[in-house]
């Protein structure tokens, strides 16, 4: 036979033939074996062919078609030796019905980050999440917010079925519990499968990167006495001032100054670039200018690695980033810490160590840690205010240490001190007329007793009235009630020798000064002040005589540092 009617298949004499549109390869027998070369697929019924068109091989009846080395024809589909075809999708057109066919093309992808990639200009108290190109809910695994790098230390860990927001169906956000810190460098860990599409079938990949958090940017404002002994509010004035005024400047930094508890009037403060600047009184070199005039406005002492500070009586203290401890100013009870008495110094002389990490003034005596929480008092030593089981007489020129590894924070007063250890424990010692040393008596101590309470986070010696912050935020106050200073809104009644709480449960820092008022903040940035307003020191916008025996608050929030001293008030106020 020559040729066979079955739309015109030739011979294989004549070559190999061609299959034209709409030929049915089914019913050839077994013993037929074309050579195909052009196999025009257009409504061909060949199972499992999608895209060729042109095929090289044998079409059988019975057994498995062949399509060239390593590819076969099956009820599966097209099976290609050595090559994964499972979840390819090439085709640019599809036949059949597609039913059960998902996920075809679809990922999850974000369209904004915030903050930014490599983003370095993010506020502390940033919103932190991704809105992606479509609809997600939570899937598994915790998004991770980590110091520095992928390795860092945790910061916190947000399960994204819990503390993961789900907002507009796009948009997730995570809130961390603490403000993050200026300057510092994070990292940030979406992991794969956190987030799914709204069907649940598609998965989102993750992402990793890192950002940083911009400096926060602070002012400095002042009210109160300013008049006649050097301008202590920084106007450049002798203007009294009894509602905030600001200080020029945006960029002072929050943790400026511990005031010391007496009747100077000379400032320090430090700037967030690490600059320290004095003004007020320059009697003794209080100013660290080596010599020269008092100044109504800030004047800076030479250097750019200041870290802390804290003002004295007619004299300054300051540590360096490097961990020295520097002092200038008067010098008659061997306050400086030079190993020697009155002779004074008006400009910065560095006390021996290089490990300090925070100081404290009272009256002539100086308290200062190291960075081992190893305490080290000096100068005057009466009523036993140097925590060194002294009797009055025994001064110190140069530091001697008091008894303990953990001292946390300390502050100094008039002949008395009162400090915390890392333990929650709160300490005091010296000079207790009204019960200033919270002892429920009136006894004198010339070392370290506690008072009762563990949780105690951060303390202010006075005068006459301390304060202590629990960790609970309640405020707790004791000592001389004059004027209504311990703001328990009773006035000119008699003293607590122990521990009395003040309403709230908010507190978060205060300051008290030698005078008989106190100035404080809560965690919402309010700022609140009670006691004696004889020259404006309550910030109330009235200039005398409108005392307050309960916290009143000043207008506005966004403050972050109270400090109070004998008849002024200075506060530090986020821009």
């Amino acid at each position: 036979m020559s040729q066979i009617n079955v739309n015109r298949i030739k011979d294989s004499n004549e070559g190999a033939p061609d299959f034209p549109s709409g030929v049915n390869v089914s019913g050839i027998t077994s013993t037929v074996t074309l050579g195909v070369t052009n196999l025009n697929t257009t409504n061909v019924n060949v199972s499992g062919v999608v895209t060729a068109t042109t095929l090289d091989g044998n079409l059988l009846t019975t057994g498995t078609p062949t399509l060239g080395l390593g590819v076969t024809i099956n009820a599966s589909g097209v099976n290609i030796s050595g090559v994964a075809t499972a979840g390819i999708v090439s085709a640019t057109t599809l036949y059949g019905n597609g039913a059960n066919i998902t996920g075809i093309a679809l990922t999850i992808a974000p369209l904004n980050y915030n903050p930014a990639v490599l983003g370095s200009e993010v506020a502390k108290t940033t919103g932190i999440g991704l809105t992606f190109n479509q609809g997600v809910k939570a899937g598994s695994g915790n998004v991770t917010l980590r110091i520095a790098g992928a390795a860092g230390t945790v910061v916190e860990n947000f399960g994204v079925g819990s503390s993961v927001s789900y907002s507009n169906g796009d948009t997730v956000t995570i809130t961390p519990t603490s403000s993050l810190n200026a300057s510092e460098t994070y990292h940030l860990s979406y992991p794969s499968g956190a987030f799914t599409n709204i069907g649940g079938d598609v998965s989102y990949v993750g992402t990793a990167y890192t950002f940083g958090v911009k400096d926060t940017l602070y002012q400095l404002w002042a009210w109160g006495y300013n008049s006649g002994d050097g301008g202590t509010l920084g106007q450049n004035n002798a203007v009294q001032y009894s509602s905030p005024v600001q200080i020029p400047g945006n960029n002072w930094g929050v943790d400026i100054s511990t005031f010391a508890s007496a009747q100077n009037f000379n400032v320090l403060m430090l700037k967030n670039d690490n600059t320290l600047w004095a003004w007020g009184t320059n009697g003794n070199g209080a100013l660290g200018q080596n010599g020269g005039a008092q100044r109504s406005s800030p004047v800076q002492i030479p250097g750019t690695t200041w870290a802390k500070s804290t003002t004295s009586y007619y004299g300054g203290f300051a540590i360096k980033t490097d961990g020295t401890l520097w002092s200038w100013g008067a010098n008659e009870k061997g306050q400086l810490g030079q190993n020697i008495d009155d002779v004074n110094q008006s400009s910065p002389i560095q006390i021996p160590g290089t490990t300090w990490s925070s100081v404290s003034v009272g009256q002539n005596n100086v308290y200062a840690i190291k960075t081992n929480g190893t305490l080290w008092t000096w100068g005057e030593s009466t009523q036993g205010a140097l925590g060194q089981n002294t009797g009055p007489g025994a001064h110190r020129s140069s530091p001697v240490q008091v008894p303990g590894t953990n001292w946390r924070q300390v502050t100094g007063g008039v002949h008395r001190a009162l400090g915390t250890k890392t333990d929650g424990t709160l300490w005091t010692w010296g000079n207790n007329d009204y019960g200033q040393l919270g002892q429920n008596n009136e006894v004198k101590y010339s070392s370290p007793v506690q008072i009762p309470g563990t949780t105690w986070s951060k303390g202010v010696a006075n005068s006459y009235f301390p304060f202590a912050i629990k960790t609970d935020g309640t405020l707790w106050g004791w000592g001389s009630n004059e004027i209504g200073a311990l703001g328990i809104n009773v006035a000119h009644d008699s003293h607590r020798s122990s521990p009395t709480q003040v309403s709230g449960t908010t507190w978060s820092d205060i300051m008290v000064g030698s005078g008989a008022n106190a100035v404080a903040t809560k965690t919402d940035g309010t700022l609140w002040v009670w006691g004696e307003n004889g020259y404006g020191q309550l910030g109330q916008n009235q200039p005398g005589n409108a005392d307050y025996s309960s916290p009143v608050q000043i207008p506005g929030t966004g403050w972050a540092q109270p400090l109070s001293q004998y008849i002024y008030s200075f506060a530090i106020k986020e821009v």
